[in-house]
Order: structure tokens, then C-alpha cells, then sequence
């Protein structure tokens, strides 16, 4: 489409239609509105393939590409789908549409879709919510727990842990099973988790549909053969929507110059030199430097190592910006400050239109913030690998300076090529900018050419790699859990997947099925350990299998200790409480000395971290506000600081730079990301599985000594610990889509804490949430989800 040459737009127009690739051709439409009339065959030709290729979402009639098209004839017909094709291909648009419409023209229906994060999984909830309408016969929830009272059309959208939960639940089977960004096989224990779910319900029912998303991706026959599966039928492209350039970006010769070259198949072309008012000599500053001389037009995404990177490197490109006089953008500080912290750094950037994003956000944070950049109010973002995982938010440029993370780890190629596929916006570019800064001095050069995803089943590769470990582990040298080991969790959840299936008889013909490469004698020994384990441990085999993430050793630590106290007539303590009754604090407090202590052998001392995190994680349940949760880690911090400075005085070796430090206030940004943090790397994943092993084997225990009426005064706090809220009427709330900073402050405008899903509907449809002083953003978050009348 040179200069908007007729005759090259019409050419353009034509092969993008012969492709099939109609967004891109509507696009140039769009872009050339007065373009002449094409001759009549022409025109003729180009609309029956548009319409062949057609399908109706509702009342719009929407033109697919020819590998969507493709991919939605194949959706019905094959039992077992696996759907690969680049970033914004639309594979995940056709899913739901699928799934929606087996939702409402089944009888019975129950489907799951897996996403691997919070901030995706919030994505899809929208997207099915918003599709089937609110229909009252179909329930669709991110929750993982049953409804009696509901219809028997049940839609859930579930991380795998979530889904565990639900399957120790609820014994049913499902019609649909939807796996998003399916690479996360390969993720360790949670990849395990993942295959062990799809183990679950493949063994219910055969016959349940299986549809694996990934971004580019091999190795399918491999995991069908985990899981039991013949194969899976693929549909695959590698034909990207929207192209991209990769642009190689260094400094000149000269301070305000920039080169640039193509970066193409057969290596570098130069595209010419930019001269700039601006300086780039120095490495620490030229990311934010460069994006800040390329980016202007169209939204930008920086690339930063880590979530302390990421405020860095949005500090750098504040710098460069003015403040923008925009209403959206007044609402979303406001925001910030109120539901975070009135001293959160990200407030005032956001009014000169930079924000930084990393996976541990709150989702109502991360959701304003991806909405800011959607509607072009945010300009720059600086963020981490959570946008490698599927959520849905391209923009014109990409900018990125190194292929590391902030451990010095190398990315798998892969997970970068995700990454660059964010540049261009479908329907709104038909090209979009990669800019890779200093390229030619990084130590590895991944995106020379293009590399997909390798789904390798994490259980499988760590067998491989560490298979002695894995079978001392079996027979209980369990390795001890430390920060920043990436190892000793696979293990100890790769042991304890083997014991589980022995407990169950299964584990022979699992090792078969999933380790097909290992030598026989290597199975047999495997297989004998595992089966022995079990043995020894004498622990029920439903407990195995829905707790076998955790140490099997630790298990039946735990439920001696039970035991014990049981026939001591010690049980009142046992039993956990709502997080609101009066003495909750220090029963919670006891409750979860007691799991680490057994478990993990962990001791929890007083001021101790394990300490601070029980105490975070109570206050997390009780629904305590982010605000309030800071404030009191602010507190602790500067405790810290004045005990650290008395001490350093007293022993007279106190230097000036150390006296400085100790003086200087608090970084209000570091102890946020340490609060995020702990959430959710300790209260909401090692706390939530260590408490439904708590509550599991407490009532195996009280069954076992025919005490089974005190289960039913076991409140269940892991559900609390994941959704962040401990009453009714918040799990309702959240049920319904909410985030927990909505739900926590919704129900603390209504008197009844035992709400059920249809009464918060009805209170929110009726609710006059105008009155209740809320932030605009939550109020725009009910409405979004279409709970209230003024929707």
C-alpha cells in the first residue's frame, strides 16, 4: 500500500482476501476509504469467500480467517483438539463461541475452562459472561464449588488449582474441557496438577471433549499419550494476523542517534539512523529512552525483568512524559490511592500516562490498568512475563533489551516470540513494531528466527532430570522447600503424584503411559517404591489424591499429631473457625503453626516470617482492605529500621551511608510488591494447599474416631484463602465475577453475610450503589458484568 497508491491498495485488499485473512483487509478498507470500486467479477469473488467464511456471533455476522474457519468446523466433530497458531490469531474468540453455544443448546451441560492465571482467567470470565448474557439456566462462575439450587448447565472458569479443588468436590463428569495457553503443561508441579486434573476427567467419561490452546506449539502426541489419549487432531497455523517488524535498535556514534536495521530470515538490513534531542549513552536508561523516541504513536509495551524492574523502568519513562487531562485517568489514581495505598507510586504515573503491570497485582488493579491501555489513555506500559501468558492486550510497539529474566535466567525463546506477537492490534494495524534494543550485544539472539512452544508434560521432564531425587523422595527424603529453589517443589510433587496413584492401584500403568522413554528395570523400581511408600503410609487414598502436591510424609505427620490430640480429648482447638469469631486470630494462629510444623517441618516463632504471613493471611480471609494490610507492613518495616538504628548506635560501628539508610523513609513501592507477594506466592498457593490438607485429613481423623458431627464446624478456610473473603455473601459476590476489592466492599453495605449467588443478584440489580460512595472503577466493574439495572 505504497503512498495509498490505488492500484497497490486494491492488490493488497485482493491477496489479503485470498489468504484469508479479512481483518487485515478490513483494516485496509477502513484505512483507504475512497478507494474506486473494484470491477464486478472482482468484488463478486472477494464477497463469496467473505461470506463462505462467515459465521454470526450474536447479531454481528463475523468474517474468520481461513485457519479459523478451518479450526470451527473441526470443533464439533473431533472428540480431542489441540488449536495452535501465533499470538492474536483468535483461537480462544472461537472456543467460547463454540462452548457458548453448546451451553445453550445442550440439556445438560458442564464445561471447564482451564486458564493458568488469575488475570486470564478474569479475561474469559468476562468474555463467557458477557456472550451467553446472564442467562439464568446457565451458571458460570470462576468459583470452585456446587450449587444444588442451580441449573444443571454449569460453566466454570478455573486455574488448575482451582480445578482441583472442584474435582475433590464434586465426583461429576463434564462435557467440555477447554485448556488455555496448554504450554503450561510443561510449569513444574502446577504443569503436574494440570495433567493430573485431565487425567481425573478423561477417567470419568471417555467420551468428554478436550481443547488444548497454544500459542505455536508441538508436541501434542506426547501428552495424548500421558493422558491416555490416541491423539489429538491438530489445526495449526503459523501465519500471524497482524505481521510484525523486528527492528533492531543501538546507539550511533554520535549521543542523540540511533541505528536501525531489519532484522529479516536472511539477517540485517539497515533502515536508516534517527537523530534525536535526546541522549542514549547510558544501557541502564536506553529501553525507556528509545520507547520513549519510537513509541509515541499507538500504545506501547516495554518489557521489564521483574516486578521492581518494571516501577524502574515506568519511573524512566515518566520522566519524559507531561501529565495528561483526562478524566479516566483522575479515576484510576483516585483508585489506586484508595485501594492500595494513598503513597503507591503508580498513582501519580498513571496521570502522565505510563503504568508498570506484574502477575501479582490485584485483578480489579491489573484490569483498570489493561483498560486504561486499551483506550489509549495509558501510552506506556512497563511490564513482565504475565503478559506472555494469553492475555489478551496487543499494541503497535513492543520494545525489549534483554531475553533474561531478573534471576539471570535465559526466557525459553518461545515464551518471547508470545511476546513480540503483541505488536500490531488486529482490526487497528496491519503491521506492528518490535524493537529490540542493543540486540546484537544480548548473549543469546532468540528471535533470528522463529521458535514455538515444546509441550513436554512437567512429570515427565523431571523424571528425566532428576530421577534419582525423585526416588529417594518416594521412599521419604523428601527435599527441604527454599526461596528461589525452582527444583525441590518438583520433586516432592512428582513423588507425591506417584504415591497418590499407588494409592489408588493406578500407578503402574500411569508410569507406563507417561514415562515411555524410561528403561523397564527403571519403571519396575519406580513402581515397587511408590507401592511401598503407600503402604507405609497407610493413609486413605482420597486424601493421596487430592493432597499429593504436598509431602505424603508430612501427610501422616499431621494426622498423628491429630490422633494424638483426639484421644487426649484436645479437639475444640482442632476445629477451624469462621475468621470472624471473636478468638479466630490465635486459633488460626495455632492452626497454622501446626500445618507447617508437621508438614514442613518449619518452625513458626513468634516475629518469625512464617509468623507475619499467618498473621497476613487471617486478615486476608477477614476481607481487610490492601490499604489496611500495607499500613501494617509499613509499621512492621519501620519497627524494623528503629531497632536496626538503637542497636547500630549502641555498638558504635554505625557509618554514615548505613545511618542513611536506616533514616530514609520507607519505599512504600517495595513493600507493596512484598505484600503482593506474599499473597499470593504464600496465602494463596502454599497456605491453600497446606489448609485443605489440614481440613482433609482432620476430618479423615474424626471420621476414623467416629467424631464426624464435628466436621460439620469445620469452616473452610483454604476457599476463604484463595478468594480472599470469608462470608457467604463475598463468595457470592466473586461468584458473580466480582473482584475481591468489590466484593469486600459490597458486602459491607448489606446486613445479610449469607447471601446466596441469586439474592447478590437481585440485591445488586435493586442496590442503589450510587449512594454507597464507591470508586468509579468498581462501580464500572458491576456494570461491566451487567449486575445492576443501570448497566
Amino acid at each position: 500500500m505504497i503512498g495509498g497508491h490505488e492500484s497497490y491498495v486494491d492488490r493488497s485488499i485482493s491477496l489479503l482476501t485470498d489468504i484469508g485473512n479479512f481483518p487485515a483487509a478490513d483494516y485496509a478498507k477502513r484505512a483507504f476509504p475512497n478507494l474506486g470500486h473494484p470491477k464486478f467479477l472482482e468484488a463478486l469473488g472477494r464477497e463469496l469467500s467473505r461470506a463462505t467464511n462467515s459465521v454470526r456471533v450474536g447479531e454481528e455476522l463475523v468474517a474468520l480467517t481461513d485457519f479459523q474457519k478451518d479450526a470451527w468446523d473441526s470443533l464439533p466433530t473431533q472428540n480431542s483438539i489441540a488449536i495452535s497458531a501465533p499470538t492474536s490469531a483468535g483461537k480462544s474468540f472461537l472456543v467460547i463461541e463454540h462452548l457458548c453455544r453448546q451451553a445453550e443448546k445442550a440439556d445438560h451441560f458442564r464445561a471447564v475452562y482451564i486458564a493458568p492465571t488469575r488475570a486470564l482467567l478474569a479475561e474469559v470470565y468476562d468474555k463467557i459472561n458477557r456472550r451467553l448474557g446472564g442467562r439464568p439456566d446457565i451458571r458460570v462462575s470462576t468459583v470452585p464449588t456446587i450449587e444444588a439450587e442451580t441449573s444443571v448447565k454449569q460453566v466454570y472458569i478455573l486455574t488448575q488449582e482451582r480445578l482441583q479443588f472442584l474435582l475433590a468436590a464434586d465426583t461429576s463428569s463434564f462435557e467440555l474441557i477447554v485448556v488455555d495457553e496448554a504450554q503450561n503443561l510443561s510449569d513444574g508441579s502446577r504443569g503436574m496438577i494440570l495433567q493430573e486434573c485431565l487425567e481425573q476427567v478423561m477417567s470419568r467419561n471417555p467420551a468428554t471433549r478436550l481443547v488444548l490452546l497454544a500459542p505455536g506449539a508441538g508436541g501434542f502426541h506426547r501428552l495424548a499419550r500421558a493422558i491416555g489419549k490416541d491423539r489429538f487432531h491438530e489445526e495449526r497455523s503459523n501465519l500471524p494476523s497482524v505481521l510484525q517488524n523486528r527492528i533492531v535498535v543501538g546507539k550511533g556514534e554520535e549521543s542523540g542517534t540511533l541505528d536501525l536495521l531489519l532484522l529479516t530470515a536472511n539477517g540485517l538490513s539497515p533502515v536508516g539512523v534517527i537523530r534525536s534531542k535526546r541522549g542514549f549513552d547510558l544501557p541502564g536508561s536506553r529501553l525507556a529512552a528509545v520507547a520513549l523516541e519510537l513509541g509515541g504513536k499507538g500504545g506501547s509495551l516495554v518489557y521489564a525483568t521483574g516486578a521492581d524492574n518494571s516501577e524502574t523502568v515506568a519511573s524512566q519513562l515518566v520522566a519524559g512524559m507531561s501529565e495528561i487531562d483526562d478524566p479516566r485517568v483522575e479515576e484510576l489514581s483516585l483508585f489506586i490511592r484508595e485501594h492500595i495505598h494513598k503513597d503507591y507510586g503508580l498513582a501519580a504515573f498513571v496521570k502522565r500516562g505510563v503504568a508498570f503491570h506484574y502477575g501479582k497485582m490485584p485483578t480489579l488493579l491489573r484490569e483498570a490498568i489493561e483498560g486504561a491501555f486499551k483506550d489509549d489513555v495509558i501510552k506506556f506500559l512497563a511490564c513482565t512475563t504475565t503478559l506472555f501468558q494469553g492475555v489478551n492486550l496487543p499494541a503497535r510497539n513492543v520494545f525489549i533489551d534483554t531475553p533474561k529474566r531478573a534471576s539471570g535466567a535465559v526466557l525459553d525463546a518461545a515464551q518471547l516470540w508470545n511476546f513480540a506477537g503483541r505488536a500490531g492490534r488486529m482490526k487497528d494495524d496491519v503491521v506492528g513494531n518490535v524493537f529490540l534494543v542493543d540486540y546484537e550485544q544480548w548473549d543469546v539472539r532468540p528471535l533470528d528466527e522463529f521458535v514455538g512452544f515444546e509441550i513436554a508434560p512437567a512429570f515427565e521432564q523431571i523424571l528425566v532430570d532428576q530421577f534419582d531425587d525423585v526416588y529417594r523422595a518416594v521412599g521419604g527424603d523428601m527435599p527441604r522447600l527454599s526461596p528461589r529453589d525452582e527444583t525441590a517443589p518438583k520433586i516432592r510433587a512428582a513423588a507425591g503424584l506417584l504415591i497418590s496413584k499407588a494409592a489408588r492401584g493406578e500407578v503402574a500403568g500411569f508410569v507406563r503411559r507417561a514415562l515411555p522413554d524410561l528403561a523397564d528395570a527403571f519403571k519396575s523400581i519406580l513402581v515397587a517404591a511408590s507401592e511401598r511408600a503407600q503402604d507405609d503410609l497407610g493413609l486413605s487414598s482420597a486424601i493421596l489424591a487430592t493432597n499429593w502436591t504436598i509431602d505424603p510424609y508430612g501427610l501422616r505427620r499431621l494426622y498423628d499429631h491429630f490422633t494424638d490430640r483426639i484421644e487426649r480429648g484436645e479437639v475444640k482447638d482442632l476445629i477451624p473457625p469462621n475468621p470472624h469469631d471473636f478468638d479466630a486470630d490465635k486459633r488460626y494462629e495455632v492452626i497454622f503453626q501446626t500445618v507447617q510444623r508437621y508438614v514442613n517441618r518449619t518452625s513458626v516463632a513468634a516475629g518469625s516470617y512464617h509468623a507475619i504471613v499467618a498473621d497476613t493471611a487471617v486478615k486476608w480471609m477477614k476481607g481487610v482492605p490492601y490499604p489496611a494490610l500495607i499500613s501494617t507492613e509499613i509499621r512492621r518495616a519501620n519497627v524494623r529500621r528503629t531497632k536496626a538504628l538503637a542497636q547500630a548506635t549502641l555498638s558504635g560501628g554505625l557509618s554514615r551511608r548505613r545511618r542513611a539508610s536506616l533514616e530514609a523513609p520507607v519505599d512504600i513501592n517495595a513493600v507493596v510488591r512484598r505484600v503482593f507477594d506474599r499473597i499470593e506466592d504464600e496465602v494463596r498457593f502454599q497456605y491453600v494447599q497446606l489448609g485443605k490438607a489440614y481440613v482433609d485429613i482432620l476430618r479423615f481423623a474424626l471420621s476414623e474416631n467416629k467424631m464426624v458431627e464435628l466436621s460439620e464446624r469445620i469452616f473452610e478456610f483454604p476457599v476463604a484463602l484463595e478468594l480472599g473473603i470469608a462470608t457467604r455473601s463475598g463468595w457470592s459476590f466473586m461468584e458473580l465475577g466480582l473482584s475481591r476489592i468489590s466484593a469486600a466492599a459490597l458486602q459491607a453495605q448489606f446486613p445479610d453475610t449469607n447471601l446466596n449467588v441469586e439474592n447478590a443478584r437481585k440485591w445488586l440489580a435493586e442496590a442503589p450503589l450510587e449512594q454507597f460512595n464507591l470508586n468509579p472503577i468498581i462501580l464500572d466493574e458491576v456494570k461491566r458484568l451487567g449486575l445492576t439495572a443501570a448497566a
